[in-house]
């Protein structure tokens, strides 16, 4: 965990090719042999860090199908990413994540953002089945607006060094595309 609590530091910082896994091994206060007794390679470790970020979006994906059912989808999925917001400002590997998927390089793939997309998909569609949406709204390429658009956000304040204004464009980014999916009589609800 110190490990990779470590990476996640590092891997924000300096991206996932600047990244060194002396540097890492010096964070963590592990020996070479330590480190590589856990982890083969760096990309070891990247995988180690994504895979928190899919377990984050797996947990989001259960908890909306145990219930209980919120009071509306729309209101649930606003929620849910200024938790992930949250998330992202307080724990480095959900971080690194983050800036691993962003930025190019191995893991700027499909499969970096399938557990988001998936999310979001599900809440969309639960949306949908609630009578939330808009009649023109498809929840799939609705989800892959809204998780490129987070990314978006993300990338933007990382570039502008402007984290800590992070929850607040992501509530400018709802303002401006939520009128575009939700119904009227849900919007004013929001």
């Amino acid at each position: 965990q110190r490990i990779v609590e470590a990476a996640g530091i590092v891997f924000d910082r300096e991206g996932y090719a600047g990244a060194t896994t002396p540097e890492i091994q010096r964070l963590a206060n592990v020996s070479r042999g330590g480190f590589y007794h856990h982890f083969a390679s760096k990309e070891d470790l990247g995988d180690a860090i994504l895979s928190h970020q899919h377990d984050y979006f797996k947990q989001v994906s259960e908890q909306m199908a145990a219930g209980p059912v919120p009071e509306l989808w729309l209101q649930a999925l606003i929620d849910i990413s200024h938790h992930y917001t949250a998330g992202i400002l307080e724990d480095p590997v959900l971080r690194a994540a983050v800036r691993l998927s962003i930025e190019p390089g191995p893991y700027q793939t499909a499969d970096s953002y399938a557990a988001s997309l998936g999310a979001v998909t599900a809440a969309l569609e639960s949306a949908r089945d609630a009578d939330e949406l808009q009649d023109h709204v498809d929840p799939g390429e609705a989800a892959r607006t809204l998780v490129g658009c987070y990314s978006g956000v993300q990338l933007l304040a990382l570039a502008l060094a402007e984290r800590d204004a992070l929850h607040q464009q992501v509530s400018a980014m709802w303002a401006l595309i939520m009128p575009g999916l939700a119904r009227p009589a849900v919007l004013t609800r929001l």
